[in-house]
């Protein structure tokens, strides 16, 4: 529930900044928003606690924003067919590099779950990290095989 109520208010403040968000930025800041709202998470206690929650989640937002901001297109399909390829190769707990040669970003891919979610679908917990200049954003996500043998990736909230 925490995590919605971070989501939510970082989404909320990029919806009033007046500008339009790419898709890049918006996972930036969905995943910054979560890394950094988890970092609140860790101080204070009851209505304060919840106060560190959001003041993390909303600078975390930010800063996974600019991340997000400096995304081409080749780096979000360079993680797409890394991903894909980490889901369907790739051991619980070990982990896969990257990297974009056009624009030298670069990042880690680590399935930590897999699980039988009913209905003939098995999907994958992961971990994912990505590198630009000298930031680097984290973010769990989820696969889950769809046909053909292609993962859908979704971001966890």
């Amino acid at each position: 529930m925490k995590k919605i109520l971070v989501l939510g208010a970082a989404i909320s403040v990029a919806a009033c900044s007046g500008h339009q968000m790419n898709p890049g930025q918006m996972v930036g800041a969905a995943a910054g928003a979560l890394v950094g709202g988890y970092a609140g998470s860790q101080f204070g206690g009851g209505a304060g606690n919840l106060m560190f929650i959001i003041a993390g989640g909303l600078v975390g937002a930010a800063s996974g924003v600019s991340i997000g901001e400096q995304l081409m297109p080749s780096d979000r399909t360079k993680f797409q067919q890394s991903a894909q390829f980490a889901m369907s190769n790739t051991t619980d707990g070990n982990m896969m590099n990257w990297i974009n040669p056009e624009t030298g970003v670069a990042g880690t891919i680590k399935p930590v779950r897999t699980y039988y979610a009913g209905q003939n679908t098995f999907c994958r917990e992961f971990e994912a990290s990505i590198a630009v200049q000298d930031q680097v954003g984290e973010a769990n996500g989820r696969a889950c095989k769809v046909g053909g043998g292609v993962w859908r990736l979704d971001n966890q909230v």
